[in-house]
Order: C-alpha cells, then structure tokens, then sequence
C-alpha cells in the first residue's frame, strides 16, 4: 500500500492536502488504511486519478456532526413559524390579490416597490 501524503496535519480541512490512496489499494490494503484513519488522519480515495471520497474516524466524524444535533429542529421551528404567518388572513388575501392581479397591476406593483427601495437607499432632501 502506498498513501501519498503531503502533509501531517492531525485533521486537515484541504483536499489537496490528505494524504491519498487509490480505490484499488483501498481494497487491497483495507485494514491499513484503517489504522491510519483510526490515528486521526484522515485519507482521500482516488478513483481515476481524481478524489472520490474522504475517509475519517469515527471520533472526527462525531466532532463534525456533534453540534448540529439541534439545528434541524430550529430550522423546522422556524419553517413552521413562517408557515403559521402565512396562514393568517391578511397573508392569505395578499397572495389572493397577488394571483389574480393583471399584469399591468403586477408590473405597477413592482415599480412602486422598486422606487420604494430607491428613495429609502437615497438621502432626503430637505425643503426650506
């Protein structure tokens, strides 16, 4: 087996820099390759000469993926809060108006929205 390295970084977040082993070698010289994964140093298998996947211990991958354990359900919190508001019925007469609006109404709409925008990025002038 023969890992190609060009770095001794522990755990290194470059592609460029793991160490590399073929796909072939990979299934040749497995247990080796595990070892050297299971010492913290994480290894890019290479299939035609281009990197293909990163294999990394299971203590890295539990530092990677540790701290998300939360972050799903904020973000279904959040998608239901907006789900919640857009079910109340002013949102839901807006999106009425909006779909049935002719297109002249919608290309009015969008210009005063885009003016809007421009005069808040403008300073006031004053009168007086």
């Amino acid at each position: 087996m023969s890992i190609s390295s060009s770095t001794s970084h522990r755990f290194s977040p470059r592609l460029q820099e793991l160490p590399t082993v073929t796909a072939t070698e990979l299934k040749h010289s497995t247990a080796d390759v595990l070892d050297q994964v299971s010492a913290g140093k994480a290894v890019a298998i290479t299939r035609h000469d281009k990197p293909r996947a990163v294999l990394i211990s299971l203590e890295q991958y539990k530092e990677l993926t540790g701290n998300q354990s939360g972050w799903l359900e904020d973000l279904q919190t959040e998608y239901r809060g907006m789900l919640d508001r857009m079910q109340e019925p002013e949102q839901k007469a807006a999106a009425r108006r909006a779909f049935n609006a002719t297109p002249e109404k919608m290309g009015k709409a969008a210009v005063a929205a885009a003016m809007g925008r421009k005069s808040e990025k403008a300073p006031q002038a004053r009168v007086g």
